[in-house]
Formats: structure tokens, C-alpha cells, sequence
């Protein structure tokens, strides 16, 4: 039985409950959350009481919903997380590592990976992927620099790379985990972007298939679930064990994990794996290529795509930034964006992208092309661009994190160990974390600030 036909099922046994959660399945609801929310949101709202399942050590419905979703990825195990993919990616490298294990991380991760590395007590190695300048992006790390990396640090225990990229680039992830195999090292894929990939070939194909050790997904970004829904799998082939991301999984996840989290999760997957789900992808798939074909005939504006999923559509416009052209959307066409950056601006397609809307972005991106609309209001010709640098690790994230710091005028900071994680949100991608080296790049590029935190 599911946690929806357990839940279904247990409303009409009528039981009288004096346990949390305090609302008693919505018998009270604030006025403003009824309005919001409506009450059957409540009602299915439970704490572990008696015949339910709980999260952290699953042995009933739970164990079985998760156990039917590893079946539907062709998983080893799959977690449900009602923390999101951070608590995925911190739960995976809490597994994997010890305090001082050498870590190899592609510098375009998201900063989870940074809070892993703070609880871990790992090292960081570096690996820079290359940065597109044209499109403002990172590109897939390369290849023969990962190898080269493993040869000269035989003591990496684990590899950390996003797949695919914020902006939908893609990396073979097959030639990676023959890399990492090849020097006994585990392969963690933070496909947050990728959670479509199992259910339509043409967008992606599956880390989990490709050889990766442990892959974590977002739900909510693509496939039309809640905040914060993902999934934690093992791969089929992988020696990590289970319960020891169980274990790992309870130290950073609430006692009182949230029911109507979990049905959205189940629900999600139930209708992914699908025929009408799997039609409605489709759909997508077809409508948004269709999108794609006619923006790329319009003169003055361009289209990535080259080795991308085409759910994350990122364009640019002749002699116009990517600032620039994210106002014009939103101030004359109410259009908000995922991202923007000096070059270009990422629109992020799902399966709540209607056709409508597809049309409403198509006809604004013809006319600020052809009409070549411009604004006036807000001037982007001075923001700051940062020129990625190799980051110098003076000490790793978690020797800093309680030591005390003082605030210095950003001119002084040059050379200076930084205490601040900074970074631009979206796409959460870390410019300068805690323990590293403040250069030059820094400097110009927080311009804009005057003082920064640095180990005193």
C-alpha cells in the first residue's frame, strides 16, 4: 500500500487523535491559510503516530513508496527528501567522507556543497570547468583535466559534479564515472535540474545509468512538484551503503517530516511514470522545440543550444545584456525570468509551462528584437562582471567557521583570508567561500561594496 491509499484509507477509521500536529487535520486553520491553502491541505497533515510510517527509520509504507520509486529509476535505493537536493547533496558527502578526506568539486557547484564541506570537515579540490564568455555560462568540466587531477591526489575519496548545468548543459557523465572508477573514487551528481531525464529520453540521459554512485534530484524545478520535494538514489552498482545514508540522512532532516510533502512526491512520480504523465512531457518536449525553431529564425536574437536540455531556454539579444533584456521582460511584459547575467537570461520551461505561456515569451522576444524596444529606467551598463579564477584554499571551510572575523574596507581585502560565502542567487554557484584567498577578480567584482569579512 502507498502513503496515499494508507492516508485515504485511515480518514475514514475516524480515529480521535490528541497528538501534534496541533491543528487535528484541519478541525482549526488560520483564517488567511484557509484562504490560502484551503483545509484539505490539513487534513492530510500527520505526525508518526500509530500504524504510519517514520522517515528516519522507514519500515512500512514509507519503505514501500520508496522502494516502488528505486524501481521506477532503476535505483539500488531512492530517499524521499522533504528538505530539497541541499539536504541531499549534504547527506551524500556526510556518507562518503570524513573529516580531512579529499574532495574533488566542479567550482559550478551550488553552495550546499559548501555547508557539506563546513559538516564534513573535508578538503576541496578545485576543478575549474571552462567559463563561456558569449553566454556568461560555466560549461561541462573537462575530461582529461579530471583525470589529471585524480592522478596527482590518489587519496580523492569522492568527485562532486552538477549535471546538468543551471542553465541545462550537459556532461557525459559515463566518461566521468570511468574516470572515477578507474581511480577508486565515488562519483556524486547533483542532477537537481535533471528530474525529467527518467521519463523522456530526449531531454537528458540519467546519471544514474551512467555510472554515477549517488544522484540527487530536485523535483519542484522541472517536474511540477512542491518546495522543496527531491530524491536521494543509490545506484545499483555502488557499494555505499544504504543505511548509512539513512544514518546520515536523520542527522540533518526534521523529526517531523511533512505527510503532505511526501504524497507530493509520491503523486509526482506516480504521474511521471505514467502514460498521460509521460504524453504530457511530450507535449512539452514538442511545444517548447516548436518555441525554439521560431525564436532561433528571428533576426538579433539568439538561442544556446548545443548539447543542452531543452527545458532551460537560454537566449541573448544583439548589443543588448542579459540584465538589460531580463527588464524589458518584466517591466513591459511582466514576464519574470529564472536568470540573468551580463550575456544572456535563462527561461526555465516545466510541466506547468503552458502553451500560452510559450506563446506570451515568443511574441515579447519578437517584438524587443524587431522592434528593438529598449528601457530607460534602469541603467546595467556598470554592473560588475566576475572573471572566474582557481580558487587558493588558505584553510578549508570547516577550520573557519567559528573563528573570529573583522570587517576590513573592501580596498584593504586583497590577499586577506574571506569569512563571507558569496555568490550570485540564482544560480547559487560560490564566487569566494570562507578559508579562501581574496584576489584581484574579488575585488573588482564586489565593487559595488565597501567593506568584506576576513579572518582577523
Amino acid at each position: 500500500m502507498s502513503i496515499i491509499k494508507f492516508i485515504q484509507k485511515f480518514k475514514k477509521s475516524n480515529r480521535t487523535l490528541f497528538t501534534t500536529p496541533s491543528h487535528g487535520q484541519g478541525d482549526f486553520v488560520a483564517p488567511d491559510c484557509s484562504k490560502m491553502l484551503g483545509r484539505r491541505f490539513y487534513t492530510c497533515d500527520y505526525s508518526e503516530i500509530e500504524g504510519f510510517d517514520n522517515l528516519a527509520k522507514p519500515t512500512g509504507i514509507i519503505k514501500i513508496t520508496q522502494d516502488e520509486a528505486a524501481k521506477v529509476y532503476g535505483a539500488k535505493n531512492t530517499f524521499f527528501l522533504t528538505n530539497g537536493s541541499t539536504s541531499g547533496i549534504i547527506a551524500a558527502m556526510l556518507t562518503v567522507l570524513n573529516k580531512n578526506d579529499k574532495v574533488l568539486i566542479a567550482r559550478n557547484c551550488h553552495k550546499s556543497v559548501y555547508n557539506g564541506l563546513v559538516l564534513t570537515g573535508a578538503v576541496p579540490i578545485w576543478v575549474m570547468p571552462h567559463y563561456n564568455r558569449d553566454w556568461g555560462i560555466y560549461e561541462p568540466v573537462n575530461y582529461d583535466y579530471i583525470e589529471e587531477t585524480l592522478q596527482r591526489n590518489r587519496d580523492i575519496k569522492l568527485f562532486i559534479m552538477t549535471n546538468p548545468t543551471y542553465e541545462g548543459l550537459m556532461t557525459d557523465v559515463y566518461r566521468v564515472s570511468h574516470i572515477c572508477k578507474k581511480y577508486g573514487v565515488k562519483l556524486l551528481v547533483d542532477e537537481a535540474h535533471g528530474a525529467l531525464w527518467t521519463f523522456h529520453k530526449a531531454l537528458g540521459t540519467p546519471s544514474l545509468i551512467q555510472g554515477a554512485d549517488i544522484v540527487v534530484q530536485s523535483l519542484h524545478k522541472t517536474a511540477g512538484a512542491l518546495n522543496p520535494s527531491a530524491l536521494l538514489h543509490l545506484s545499483k552498482e555502488t557499494d555505499i551503503d544504504a543505511s548509512k545514508v539513512q544514518k546520515s540522512l536523520n542527522l540533518i532532516t526534521t523529526t517531523s517530516p511533512s505527510y503532505p510533502l511526501l504524497i507530493n512526491i509520491e503523486g509526482t512520480i506516480n504521474y511521471l511514470n505514467s502514460e498521460k504523465g509521460k504524453e504530457k512531457l511530450s507535449d512539452l518536449v514538442k511545444h517548447v522545440n516548436r518555441l525554439i525553431r521560431t525564436l532561433k529564425s528571428i533576426p538579433n536574437l539568439e538561442v544556446y543550444s548545443y548539447n543542452n536540455d531543452v527545458t532551460k531556454l537560454l537566449v541573448k539579444v544583439t548589443n543588448m545584456s542579459g540584465f538589460e533584456l531580463s527588464d524589458i521582460l518584466f517591466e513591459k511584459y511582466n514576464i519574470e525570468d529564472e536568470l540573468a547575467n551580463e550575456k544572456s537570461v535563462l527561461l526555465l520551461m516545466g510541466l506547468g509551462t503552458t502553451k500560452a505561456k510559450l506563446k506570451k515569451i515568443e511574441k515579447a522576444l519578437t517584438e524587443i528584437c524587431l522592434n528593438n524596444i529598449k528601457i530607460t529606467y534602469e541603467d546595467n551598463s556598470n554592473v560588475p562582471v566576475f572573471n572566474p579564477v582557481e580558487p587558493r584554499v588558505r584553510y578549508i571551510p570547516s577550520l573557519v567557521w567559528n573563528q573570529p572575523y573583522k570587517e576590513v574596507e573592501l580596498k584593504y581585502a586583497l590577499a586577506r583570508v574571506s569569512m563571507e560565502l558569496i555568490m550570485d542567487y540564482p544560480p547559487g554557484i560560490p564566487i569566494l567561500i570562507p578559508g579562501e584567498v581574496i584576489k584581484k577578480e574579488h575585488i573588482a567584482y564586489l565593487s559595488g561594496r565597501q567593506k568584506i569579512k576576513v579572518l582577523a
